[in-house]
């Protein structure tokens, strides 16, 4: 509500009034006339909602990584599966929210088979589901994992090893792989000190 008055009327306020003059002259300079409108929140839910989700698992791998992984495959991803427009590493992918560039929200609502060939980073808790997937659609792709033994779906996971779809498997130290997300807290960051797997999946044979 502020915001659209400051817009509208300019502020008494010094720091405000420059933001109300620099949007003026953006207007002006690109012949833009613009109507401010305040809307009460309870007329604007879906934007409400929209602005309250925070994806805490946003964390990502840093682009040396990436290019590694692309030249010990020979497979080069053209969807990012579990990614946002700051930290994707395709012009495709799908994001936790809404969000610019994004081609669809929750990447299980959508295929992963046909021409697609999928950069698989998911949160830990999602791996399993992730393969599941992967499978269901006959779809391609690198999946990238901490090497937990211990973890729930490791052993689950191990089980496809033995299977044809699997057809490389890499592993690699986990120091300066990741990039931090919002949670800061994260374990997944540059000081990971654990091994991490990439499998080459490909389950359209």
């Amino acid at each position: 509500m502020n915001a659209a008055g400051v817009l509208e009327k300019g502020s008494s306020k010094f720091r405000l009034q420059n933001y109300a003059v620099f949007a003026y002259n953006i207007c002006r300079q690109y012949n833009i006339r613009l109507k401010t409108v305040w809307i009460p929140r309870c007329l604007n839910n879906v934007a409400d909602l929209i602005s309250k989700m925070i994806d805490y698992e946003d964390y990502s791998v840093q682009h040396w990584f990436f290019q590694l992984a692309m030249e010990v495959s020979g497979l080069v991803p053209n969807f990012d599966r579990f990614a946002n427009n700051w930290n994707t590493k395709c012009a495709n992918f799908n994001s936790l929210a809404y969000c610019v560039g994004s081609k669809g929200t929750n990447a299980f609502n959508y295929s992963w088979g046909g021409n697609a060939k999928n950069w698989l980073f998911p949160p830990p808790r999602l791996i399993m589901q992730s393969v599941l997937h992967l499978e269901k659609c006959k779809g391609v792709g690198l999946l990238l994992i901490p090497q937990w033994k211990s973890a729930v779906f490791y052993p689950l996971l191990m089980e496809y090893a033995q299977t044809k779809c699997l057809k490389n498997r890499w592993i690699f130290a986990g120091k300066n792989v990741f990039s931090k997300g919002m949670d800061n807290t994260s374990c997944f960051g540059p000081e990971f000190t654990g091994k991490v797997e990439l499998w080459y999946l490909d389950f359209n044979t």
